[in-house]
């Protein structure tokens, strides 16, 4: 009998332990939890909205009027590029062995048209020499074929030029100066003509705020703005407004709250940003973005 109270104290104790454990190790977890700070408007009146930040010269999603595999890449995600440098070119093998085709083509074209020009020559001068010998049906096929052969060399030569002008689509080059925002392409990546593997832009970069649309009417273009980065708000950036797009969209970057409605559509509205080492900006990142409304402070 003492061993079966005994047993069922040390399993009450044991219990008491376990539960003990349980709530200090979900205080320490807890304790460790730090608070997201809140931002301190910098205005007495205000609309804040969510910026993206992008490009100046918009994110550019290097296309080409070609599809195939890439036979060999000279950009990475990061680098630095000019208007005009190469990018990557693709396998063109096949294109390759059609120009020789077509270079084949031409040189069969221009023997063809030597033979038929001194066929023509020598029926041309047996007529002067005496007219009699050469009838009029000859002169005409003699004349139809050289005649014939310039035009098969001229579209011989054609399919050549157009050949080879599509040999040049084949390496893709930069049309901005910039930088590469994003890449995804290796040697043996096959491009899509429509792909967005191979993403650019400009150095400066712009920031793209959305204002809600019950906020709209407080809105005044020209107005100041400042930026807060997520995560640190001690860290804040003037911006410089640039222009307002005027098309009213449905909002897309949510923002997860409770009261925020999907169907809300915003009005977008472009600043201009600059970059600083405490404050380096990267394309696609959100900042917290509050736009001064001074005809309410009066």
């Amino acid at each position: 009998m003492k061993r079966f109270y005994s047993f069922i104290i040390i399993s009450i104790i044991g219990l008491g332990v376990g539960i003990a454990a349980i709530f200090y190790g979900d205080t320490l977890k807890s304790s460790n939890t730090v608070t997201i700070p809140s931002v301190k408007p910098p205005f007495k009146s205000f609309i804040a909205g969510t910026g993206i930040i992008e490009a100046e010269s918009k994110n550019i999603a290097v296309g080409s009027s070609i599809s195939g595999v890439i036979k060999k890449v000279y950009v990475q995600s990061g680098d630095k590029i000019k208007k005009g440098m190469l990018l990557f070119e693709m396998d063109d093998t096949l294109l390759q062995s059609k120009i020789l085709v077509a270079q084949t083509s031409i040189k069969a074209a221009e023997a063809k048209l030597t033979s038929a020009k001194h066929h023509f020559n020598l029926i041309e001068n047996f007529k002067k020499v005496s007219p009699q010998m050469v009838t009029k049906v000859k002169y005409i096929q003699a004349q139809d074929r050289f005649h014939e052969a310039k035009e098969l060399l001229a579209v011989s030569k054609t399919k050549l030029a157009a050949l080879q002008d599509q040999l040049k689509r084949y390496k893709v080059y930069s049309p901005i100066d910039g930088v590469v925002l994003r890449s995804e392409i290796s040697k043996g990546y096959f491009f899509d003509s429509r792909s967005n593997a191979l993403v650019i832009g400009s150095d400066r970069v712009n920031v793209r705020v959305s204002i809600n649309e019950y906020d709209i009417s407080k809105f005044r273009p020209g107005t100041k703005a400042v930026a807060y980065m997520r995560g640190n708000t001690k860290e804040k950036t003037d911006l410089t407004y640039t222009y307002t797009i005027p098309y009213v969209v449905p909002k897309t970057n949510l923002t997860g709250r409770s009261t925020e409605r999907t169907d809300t559509r915003v009005l977008q509205v472009i600043y201009a940003a600059k970059r600083t080492k405490t404050f380096p900006l990267y394309v696609g990142e959100q900042l917290d973005v509050f736009i001064q409304t001074p005809e309410q402070e009066k």
